[in-house]
């Protein structure tokens, strides 16, 4: 597996917006991450899916498939508005050859993308998931048990979270898109901490950091 140290930068949902994606990699690429995530959706937005595939590809972001690029590739949704209708073939050979999860070793222990929880790129968990919601996602309880994992880097609900249990925690950017805070957060794993920026006005503001260790 791939070793992550340093600092590491986190892209949210990206949903096609070519433009924000490419601020979203100056921000970071100026903050020192030498390494990229992002976490999937890539495509179905406003904006131009196939550049949005392209600005991944050069910036040699390392990224995952979210439901969104499922559902493309399966057809499904296509009706919806802002739906991705067509993709140039290196585009969609890309999203054809993407994973639904990497792993990787970094010094605050093993480290999973992936879009929902694990396999499952709809599950939802929230900073508010309590009770049956939280218990009835078997795929946290098995990230939970698994020795070799610490850190979850995930997608899909658009909203910035780090939230700990026990023996794992689980980290999401938020997404580029209006339906979302924040949408790109850095990893510093020499200070175990989460940098954070908003999307204002037509750039990233900087936004408090979060504490990658449990209180």
């Amino acid at each position: 597996m791939e070793r992550l140290e340093g600092r590491v930068g986190v892209i949210g949902d990206a949903h096609a917006l070519d433009d924000r994606l490419e601020r979203a990699v100056e921000t970071l690429r100026a903050w020192g991450a030498q390494t990229l995530l992002q976490v999937g959706d890539i495509v179905d937005g406003p904006g131009d899916a196939d550049r949005t595939v392209s600005l991944l590809e050069q910036a040699d972001v390392v990224a995952i498939a979210g439901n969104h690029e499922r559902w493309f590739l399966e057809g499904i949704g296509r009706e919806k508005p802002d739906r991705t209708q067509n993709l140039n073939d290196a585009a969609r050979a890309y999203l054809e050859a993407l994973p639904t999860t990497r792993r990787f070793t970094t010094p605050l222990g093993g480290l999973l993308l992936c879009h929902g929880v694990g396999e499952n790129d709809m599950d939802m968990l929230k900073s508010d998931t309590r009770g049956f919601a939280l218990r009835a996602i078997e795929e946290l309880w098995e990230l939970i048990d698994d020795p070799d994992l610490q850190l979850m880097v995930a997608g899909h609900t658009h909203e910035r979270m780090v939230r700990h249990f026990d023996g794992l925690t689980a980290i999401n950017a938020g997404t580029l898109h209006d339906t979302g805070p924040g949408g790109i957060v850095g990893i510093d794993f020499d200070e175990a901490q989460l940098h954070c920026w908003d999307w204002a006005g037509d750039a990233f503001a900087v936004g408090a950091p979060l504490s990658l260790i449990r209180a």
